[in-house]
């Protein structure tokens, strides 16, 4: 016999997961830990989610959604480039690895313990990516797009190294010094070359 699935105990697994992944992190939540805070059994949860990367996938691409749609409304209200690459720069390097008492390591924890069978996909690596290209190709309009491409992929990588550092240095954030020379350091690469 087929299990229903109800949309109240796939949200009670989802808000269990977190709670256990902001308490203990990802590599030491377990899924016994989830079940039992989520009212159901271990088995139960394989049901609605086929692992544990899959369930803080789900929690993450919301979460992270958000942020970077509150990104993308930033950068419209702002007028100089200049703006528009720091605010980008502050969100991936200082805003986001500390938002949530540091919620986005728990991704990184993931990703460094996955296996193949977990059946991991790019696909929100890809989705972020691809909204920070456009992000830069409006900020940043006279470079090629292979160039805006490899911007964001480095926002992207050194996103992983910032989240890293901020769990564990005990908190501690990307100083503006830091923001703003990688910021001088973007402009000054699309400037265009006499």
């Amino acid at each position: 016999m087929v299990q229903v699935k109800k949309p109240e105990m796939k949200q009670a697994i989802l808000d269990a997961a977190y709670k256990c992944f902001m308490e203990y992190g990802y590599s030491s939540t377990k899924i016994p830990q989830i079940a039992k805070l989520a009212g159901s059994s271990p088995a139960n949860i394989y049901v609605y989610f086929p692992s544990k990367l899959e369930i803080l996938f789900t929690l993450y691409e919301g979460w992270l959604d958000e942020r970077m749609a509150k990104l993308e409304r930033a950068l419209n209200r702002l007028n100089t480039n200049e703006q528009k690459i720091q605010r980008i720069l502050t969100t991936m390097w200082r805003d986001l690895p500390a938002a949530d008492k540091g919620f986005s390591n728990n991704l990184i924890q993931a990703l460094s313990t996955a296996t193949s069978n977990e059946g991991y996909s790019p696909a929100l690596r890809l989705s972020v990516e691809n909204r920070l290209c456009q992000m830069l190709n409006n900020s940043l309009s006279n470079l090629a797009p292979e160039r805006i491409r490899a911007i964001a992929t480095l926002l992207l990588m050194a996103f992983d190294g910032h989240a890293i550092n901020f769990y564990l240095t005990k908190k501690k954030i990307t100083s503006k010094a830091d923001i703003d020379f990688f910021s001088k350091l973007i402009l000054s690469y699309a400037e265009p070359q006499t």
